[in-house]
């Protein structure tokens, strides 16, 4: 099973993650993307030993302001080393900016979707 699991979508994807966590297992939930939130079987919990745990970064921030200054500097480190980069599923130019919101409104897009300050 798996050992480590981020959910940001949630609706009808939780319950499979938890279902395929291993003993002992860990599941975060970050967000709901799919603008449902699911409900699970707490009896799956208790049957694999795993745990479930939310991260709501606003919060994080608010009453951890230390640790979340830390990881927005480590994070900000990898990026520019070039460990990690972001997924740009689309690029619009400022003045098509309301484009921009309705290809988010109609989840027609992935990844981040940037606003440049060109007429590219």
């Amino acid at each position: 099973g798996v050992d480590v699991a981020v959910d940001m979508v949630g609706g009808i994807t939780l319950e499979p993650i938890i279902r395929s966590m291993a003993f002992d297992g860990r599941a975060v939930v970050v967000g709901f993307a799919s603008g449902d939130i699911p409900k699970i079987p707490a009896n799956l919990l208790l049957v694999k030993n795993c745990s479930l745990t939310g991260l709501y970064w606003g919060a994080h921030a608010k009453h951890r302001p230390e640790v979340f200054g830390e990881s927005i500097t480590r994070v900000v480190g990898l990026w520019r080393e070039g460990e990690i980069s972001p997924v740009v599923g689309a690029t619009f130019p400022l003045a098509a900016a309301n484009d921009a919101v309705a290809a988010l409104a109609g989840r027609k897009t992935t990844g981040k979707v940037v606003l440049t300050m060109d007429d590219a």
